[in-house]
């Protein structure tokens, strides 16, 4: 077993925890205070910003970085592990789609 396996597994402290949860509220309320900006300025389309779409559409990247987002992103991502990056940014995604549809 190599070492850089072993110290993935070894579960973050308490502090680390402390700190991905804040950087990770801090991008998504980023988000979701330029939600409405990004819409506005849309041409009438309605978009979502949401952790996956800024992961997987050039478009939303962009207006993310415009809109000052990227940074905070790029922290967040950087001190949480990648599986829990994966697992907030689903449920963030998830939630947002709920929300959307109860709003109908």
């Amino acid at each position: 077993m190599s070492s850089s396996t072993s110290t993935q597994s070894i579960p973050p402290l308490r502090s680390q925890r402390n700190l991905c949860w804040k950087l990770r509220d801090d991008y998504f309320e980023c988000l979701e205070n330029i939600t409405p900006l990004i819409n506005n300025s849309n041409n009438g389309d309605k978009l979502i910003i949401d952790p996956i779409s800024v992961q997987n559409d050039e478009k939303i990247q962009e207006l993310v970085k415009r809109f000052n987002c990227w940074k905070k992103k790029e922290e967040y991502e950087k001190s949480c592990m990648t599986s829990w990056v994966e697992y907030f940014n689903k449920r963030r995604h998830l939630e947002l789609k709920q929300r959307e549809l109860l709003n109908k």
